[in-house]
């Protein structure tokens, strides 16, 4: 039996069900987007699998036949590069963790806002903690609200 970390119950019993109010996606149109987020990862994958042979095909170069200013542009090309490769990244990882909370494998379940689940009560008769329906189907992977999200985004700026 492998250990249990110290900071989780004993069994399954004790662990608390959070209950959230009723709301959110349909299961019909959480299955419409999953399959958009299917095939969003997909694309992804392609576009990085081109971005990564496209960085890999930069640094394999013969400098000596380059001018020096051709490889400070071939280098800053590989930079862009790997940014775009970087953030490819990190939008998969919120595409492969929202099908995952579609599927019922990470709490909470999709559509409901992370920071808002993490609040201990909301307004009576309000749809808090879920993320408009209509949010979902533009960014499928959103995590956030648009309240926090503009709060999260005030905080980066």
């Amino acid at each position: 039996m492998p250990p249990k970390n110290a900071d989780e119950p004993e069994n399954s019993a004790e662990t608390p069900r959070r209950s959230f109010p009723r709301g959110g996606p349909t299961a019909a149109e959480k299955r419409a987007l999953r399959t958009q987020l299917m095939s969003m990862r997909a694309k992804i994958l392609r576009s990085s699998k081109d971005l990564a042979d496209e960085a890999l095909k930069g640094s394999g170069q013969d400098f000596s036949v380059d001018h020096m200013a051709d490889h400070g542009s071939d280098n800053q090309e590989q930079e862009v590069t790997l940014s775009l490769l970087e953030g490819e990244q990190e939008m998969l990882d919120a595409i492969e963790l929202a099908i995952r909370r579609i599927d019922g494998a990470e709490v909470p379940p999709y559509g409901i806002c992370t920071a808002c689940a993490a609040m201990d009560a909301w307004p009576e008769g309000s749809s808090a903690p879920w993320i408009p329906t209509g949010r979902l189907q533009v960014l499928p992977y959103a995590s956030l609200c648009v309240a926090h999200q503009e709060e999260q985004e005030e905080v980066e700026a």
